[in-house]
């Protein structure tokens, strides 16, 4: 039977009341044999994503997934992580049926979070740059988890034993520790965001809903080498 981490809203925000600083960075995650390009497609009741991960020589990896969510909205992001697992960069734009409705743009260099939502001025939002960043959102919120967001925090766990998580939604950030944000399972490693995301040694595999059911499952045959 396949293991099932249930995750509690309120996981992150208790973690983040015993810390005090961040630790030191982790190795560079194990680099590439050359440049490679893979292409995930994931469905299920909750929708569909379609994800591309270009991995360089060194280990830095970009990111640029398409989520559709049954009748909620999609969401749109770019995303590039260093060899350290650091995140450097992101955009994300959630659109309703009538275009875009919001778009954040991450740029931890900057230590900024730019916020642009329809009708409104744009809000630029400081953040600490103390340790590696990742999103999430507030329970109900449009910032849905998709296999991009779960796959930047494995490697945000992966760079730091601290790492920032933020809620652009509520302009909100804390740190946690990694032990909060992924837990080895016997087939790999469940990332603690929304509900739950599952990865394997290559990629997100799964991302549950709150029954703890599969919300949205990697589509078999679509892997790479597959």
């Amino acid at each position: 039977m396949k293991h099932r981490i249930e995750i509690s809203s309120r996981v992150i925000t208790l973690g983040a009341l015993a810390l005090a600083a961040c630790t030191p960075e982790a190795a560079p995650f194990p680099a590439a044999a050359g440049p490679r390009v893979e292409t995930y497609l994931y469905r299920g009741p909750a929708g569909s994503s379609r994800v591309t991960k270009s991995l360089a020589v060194d280990g830095a990896e970009s990111l640029q997934g398409t989520t559709d969510l049954v009748g909620r909205a999609r969401l749109s992001e770019r995303a590039s992580v260093n060899a350290r697992g650091r995140l450097q960069h992101a955009e994300i734009a959630i659109a309703g049926e009538r275009g875009v409705s919001v778009r954040f743009t991450l740029d931890p260099k900057r230590a900024t979070v730019q916020i642009e939502r329809a009708g409104a001025e744009p809000i630029t939002w400081r953040v600490p740059g103390d340790a590696p960043w990742l999103y999430s959102s507030p329970a109900g919120g449009a910032l849905a988890v998709t296999p991009v967001a779960a796959w930047i925090a494995l490697r945000a766990a992966r760079a730091s034993d601290v790492v920032r998580v933020l809620e652009p939604e509520l302009q909100r950030s804390h740190l946690v520790t990694i032990d909060q944000i992924a837990v080895p399972t016997e087939l790999g490693t469940t990332i603690a965001l929304g509900h739950g995301a599952d990865v394997d040694e290559r990629f997100i595999t799964e991302l549950r809903d709150g029954e703890g059911d599969a919300a949205m499952r990697r589509v078999p045959g679509t892997d790479p080498d597959a």
